[in-house]
């Protein structure tokens, strides 16, 4: 990160310095616990980075990922790379707005309401989170049972197959040859003489070859990539092998090991799902109702202090209208238009 100063876990919320001690691994795991169990506002505050006359502090990173939902951000921030880039973001965010400040540039009477309406953003969307966190929910479990027997018949689970291929990149062949080979291979498969998982961990080019031999078991097919997932479905019986399948990442020959085709699903496989979808709905209702009850509050305003919007920023310069065209004259009987030029 150029010109970037990362100075991390340097200051506690007391300002004191604390000893340079190699943690124990169980002292780590503790830690890592304590911190994934507990809330943004119960963390310590330290600095992170810094960068010209910028600081970035753990707690700016609380803010930035506030607005994300909470079950999202340990999976983002455990990324070096989206850290290096949201870190770059605050800093040069933060830069300009230093320079902005020492220029006199927040104390524009518009500037000041710009950041009042900025504020305003904020405290909407933590207002409406308000609500749903104050909100009380009944029971919703009768309701989503009612709902789930009523259209029992919507409530099945994904076909899953199981399937070995072999795939050819066109890295170090031509596409004519890659076909070539997965024919040759296919009929060698198709008679016996040899076993695609043996040949996907001698020849194909899946990285994922030498974990599962170019074996996908129990796999949804809408998984696939859509070229593969077409020839899936076109094989009937395990054993049935494909043509050869051109997709993105290059040709494939496959093979269809075991297909288990979609089943109804149990009132307890799907409750814990319903249910929340349920009390979702129950709180976005009660949050609707709250800002309609806002949007049918009175307005008071008057055509007189309205219409002056129209010319605030200067009138707008119309184009004249096109004057009308005279129609055609109409050509002499008995000739027609082109003649009569």
């Amino acid at each position: 990160m150029r010109g970037l100063r990362i100075a991390v876990a340097a200051l506690v919320l007391s300002g004191a310095a604390t000893a340079a001690v190699e943690p124990q691994p169980e002292q780590v795991a503790e830690s890592k616990e304590a911190v994934a169990s507990a809330a943004p506002s119960e963390l310590a505050n330290y600095l992170i980075a810094k960068q010209g006359k910028a600081e970035v502090w753990a707690i700016d990173v609380d803010a930035h990922l506030e607005a994300m939902p909470a079950a999202d951000r340990a999976g983002f921030i455990d990324s070096p790379k989206r850290i290096q880039q949201m870190l770059s973001h605050i800093l040069l965010r933060r830069n300009l707005a230093i320079e902005a400040r020492e220029l006199g540039l927040d104390k524009g009477p518009v500037v000041q309401r710009e950041l009042e309406q900025a504020i305003e953003v904020v405290l909407m969307r933590h207002r409406l989170s308000h609500i749903r966190d104050n909100s009380k929910v009944p029971d919703l479990q009768a309701l989503a049972k009612e709902k789930f027997l009523a259209n029992q018949a919507a409530f099945v689970s994904k076909e899953t197959v199981s399937v070995a291929h072999i795939l050819l990149d066109t890295k170090e062949r031509t596409e004519e040859q890659a076909i070539a080979q997965l024919q040759a291979w296919k009929a060698d498969v198709a008679s016996g003489k040899a076993k695609i998982e043996e040949l996907a961990k001698a020849h194909s080019d899946d990285p994922g070859v030498p974990n599962n031999s170019g074996v996908y078991a129990n796999t949804d097919v809408a998984s696939f990539v859509p070229e593969f997932a077409d020839a899936v479905r076109k094989l009937e019986k395990p054993g049935d092998l494909s043509d050869v399948v051109k997709t993105e990442f290059g040709f494939h020959l496959i093979q269809l090991r075991d297909r288990t085709p979609g089943r109804p699903l149990q009132w307890e496989e799907v409750k814990e799902q319903l249910v929340a979808y349920e009390r979702e709905n129950y709180i976005k209702k009660i949050q609707a109702d709250h800002l309609e009850e806002l949007k049918n509050l009175p307005i008071e305003a008057s055509e007189a202090s309205v219409f002056p919007l129209r010319e605030r920023y200067g009138k707008l310069q119309h184009a004249p209208a096109a004057a009308p065209q005279p129609p055609a004259a109409a050509a002499p009987e008995g000739q027609d238009a082109d003649s009569a030029k």
